[in-house]
């Protein structure tokens, strides 16, 4: 049997549920701006999803959740539900907030440590790096995802999580998430992402995985795709330029990566890129 060292070599991607990923929750940060109170509408095949964000999301919290997912499915979870007893694992569920249909859902626990969840976020290791993973964890607990569609009515908390006396994590993917890594799913490939070095690739990455079905191909204008990092359009027409520009950058080093073919036509609001997908990543 693999002990959890030799299995952070294998957190290669991570299994997400296309309709949060779709949502566009995380965003690139201007100068270390990160705006508070914000609320985020989707629609996806009908439901209707809602997030109150405490603090505005970004690609290190971004890569934190995608590291916590990968790791669910390599080293094994733990069911969280309504009925549980153990004390910790009552915490754990009480801090999601489940109301509604999601008090009847079922969540799941992910035991590992900060190092490993550091290493498998591609984040150094160091005092620093471990106070950002705090602070990360801090801002995605505080989330708050309600969905409804006709007479469902679903709300709960993007995760939680504790530590024990033994320096263990343990963090709690709401019942979406959880459903991800045994259902419907989209897969975002870690190793892609990690020989992506700036954050508007590897949001762009992200979106675009679960956008675009390995294997097929979609076309999208830039400005739309720079709406999937940036947020809104701005009311500068410069800023707007500047962001068109950097998600033509991270296209050109997203379609460096092995599979992906990246074909950008057109200038200024009319240009557009032509994506088309890997057709597998390879997974054990």
């Amino acid at each position: 049997m693999s002990t959890p060292a030799e299995n952070l070599t294998r957190v290669e991607y991570a299994r997400c549920d296309p309709a949060l990923w779709l949502v566009s929750l995380f965003r690139t940060m201007y100068r270390g701006r990160r705006p508070g109170g914000l609320t985020i509408e989707h629609e996806h095949n009908g439901l209707k999803l809602k997030f109150n964000v405490w603090r505005a999301l970004d690609a290190r919290d971004q890569s934190v959740l995608l590291a916590t997912i990968a790791l669910a499915g390599v080293l094994g979870r733990q069911e969280l539900h309504a009925g549980i007893r153990h004390c910790r694992a009552q915490q754990l569920w009480q801090r999601l907030q489940p109301e509604d249909l999601a008090l009847m859902d079922q969540a799941i626990v992910v035991k590992t440590t900060r190092y490993a969840l550091l290493q498998a976020a591609g984040m150094a290791d160091g005092k620093a790096e471990y106070n950002r993973l705090e602070d990360c964890l801090e801002r995605l607990s505080m989330v708050g995802c309600r969905v409804r569609k006709d007479d469902y009515d679903w709300s709960m908390r993007l995760l939680s999580y504790a530590e024990t006396p033994e320096g263990q994590l343990h963090i709690a993917l709401n019942s979406r998430l959880a459903e991800a890594l045994s259902g419907h799913h989209v897969y975002v490939s870690l190793v892609e992402r990690r020989a992506l070095l700036s954050d508007a690739a590897q949001l762009t990455h992200a979106w675009l995985s679960a956008w675009l079905r390995q294997g097929a191909s979609n076309s999208i204008r830039l400005d739309r795709l720079a709406e999937k990092v940036w947020g809104p359009p701005s009311k500068s027409i410069a800023t707007n330029r500047k962001r068109r520009e950097r998600i033509g950058k991270a296209l050109y080093d997203i379609g460096k990566l092995h599979g992906w073919q990246v074909l950008i036509e057109g200038r200024g609001a009319t240009a557009k890129a032509t994506i088309k997908r890997p057709r597998s990543i390879e997974r054990e």
